[in-house]
């Protein structure tokens, strides 16, 4: 069977990633993995350094179209935003390719010409599939038709391969300029300010009042607001800002942190560095974001791999009880590491992902042989349909179990946050395309969540 995994680019970012650890956990006896970027990036030198077969077709329809032909793919498989996409969709249409599938990363729903020959639909976790239903207009029931929750894989191997030594992390420290014994928390993510707000430099001005020599490592950088806001609060010494880490460099900081201290404005639909630190055995503190993504909120169960809170004085009164209770935090790391064992591994998401191929292409028509339909008739979906029927129920509860009681302000400020984004995303839900853009414009100019 001929796959086709395809995507706008081959860059860092997470979307890619999850197409790079498919592309080399599929089986390579059962399927034949082709990987197509729109445009090229990183991830295409580095799957051609390894063998695989990767093409860049530069937005060019009639170049992909005679591609899918020439492989003859049964199987396009696209990993997009969830928004309106039409060229790899009209072009295997066109090629004639049996099935389509996409990975929808943020929930959306495409109600075009195009989006409406999607076979199927893949979201990245139940808290993103509640976004779809929701944008779709339907039930879950109905969803479940052509749709299912699919997580985002992690190559634990490569965790286990670059583990770091307690020497390594011992150096690692002393090159960052970290004794082994301070505190040291962590960020990773692109310096964008779409995704940064004050939240974690508030928390920090809380934070240094309960551990002074606590140090904050930002891996892929600050956006310039927020480090005038940090040099306005005079934490300059408390952060320590660094560039973008290659995936083993990044395992061995991962390793080396106390815990990670993740936040978002704009939340999460996964959050591959949050299963990438409990992968690594750390704990993970986050903060929960219900008028945006959410999802953070279902990957760290709190108090069990981690804590979920509301305010910066709460955030940091959950990472100051990690730095003082080691071995409460060291319970939760390894929590955190079964979950992704059980839920995240690489290779039960990819069976999981070789079952649906092959269920579809059968539906298709397609013959697959009667022993491969035996064999894929063992592996289980998960989460499964009763899972994520049940999801909204715990959805709920997780939204109220979180670290720490706020005060009545904090919680009063957090509740008119939550009612302003909800009124926002449904006002700019209905206003015309031409007047979101100049919103988007005006609010990115005047930066208001500062």
């Amino acid at each position: 069977m001929n796959i086709m995994q395809i995507c706008n680019q081959l860059e860092v970012g997470g979307t890619e990633r999850v197409l790079e650890i498919i592309t080399r956990f599929l089986n390579k006896d059962i399927f034949n993995v082709y990987v197509c970027g729109i445009q090229g990036g990183i991830r295409e030198k580095m799957l051609r350094e390894d063998g695989f077969d990767v093409y860049i077709v530069d937005a060019n329809y009639e170049n992909l179209v005679q591609l899918m032909k020439d492989k003859r793919i049964d199987i396009v498989h696209i990993h997009r935003s969830g928004e309106n996409e039409p060229l790899p969709i009209k072009a295997a249409k066109k090629a004639n390719v049996p099935a389509i599938i996409e990975t929808n990363v943020f929930g959306k729903y495409d109600n075009s010409e195009a989006g409406k020959l999607i076979d199927f639909h893949l979201q990245i976790s139940k808290t993103a599939s509640l976004r779809y239903v929701q944008n779709a207009g339907t039930s879950i029931n109905r969803f479940l038709n052509k749709c299912r929750v699919l997580y985002n894989p992690v190559n634990l191997e490569e965790f286990d391969k670059y583990r770091a030594s307690e020497k390594q992390m011992w150096r690692f420290k002393s090159e960052t300029g970290v004794d082994k014994n301070t505190p040291l928390i962590c960020r990773v993510g692109r310096p964008d300010i779409n995704k940064w707000d004050s939240f974690l430099v508030d928390m920090m001005a809380y934070l240094v009042r309960k551990v002074p020599d606590v140090r904050f490592l930002i891996v892929g950088g600050l956006p310039r607001l927020v480090r005038r806001k940090i040099e306005k609060l005079g934490l300059e010494e408390n952060f320590i800002e660094t560039g973008f880490a290659s995936e083993d460099k990044l395992i061995v900081i991962y390793c080396s942190i106390d815990l990670l201290a993740h936040s978002s404005r704009i939340g999460e639909s996964f959050g591959y560095t949050i299963a990438e630190a409990m992968a690594a055995g750390k704990p993970v503190v986050v903060n929960s974001t219900p008028w945006a993504d959410n999802a953070q909120i279902e990957l760290v169960d709190n108090g069990k791999t981690g804590f979920v809170m509301n305010t910066p004085k709460t955030y940091a009164g959950a990472v100051a009880w990690l730095i003082e209770n080691k071995k409460e935090a060291k319970k939760m790391g390894l929590a955190g590491r079964k979950k992704v064992e059980r839920e995240y591994d690489a290779r039960k998401i990819t069976k999981m992902l070789e079952r649906l191929y092959i269920e579809l292409l059968i539906e298709k028509g397609v013959s697959v042989g009667q022993d491969l339909i035996n064999k894929y008739k063992e592996i289980q979906y998960f989460p499964t349909d009763s899972d994520i029927l049940n999801y909204p129920k715990e959805y709920k509860k997780r939204l109220n179990n979180r670290y720490g009681e706020s005060s009545s302000i904090e919680e009063l400020r957090f509740k008119f946050k939550w009612l302003l984004m909800r009124v926002k995303n449904l006002l700019i839900k209905w206003l015309p395309l031409r007047v979101k853009n100049l919103l988007k414009r005006k609010l990115s100019n005047l930066r208001l969540h500062f």
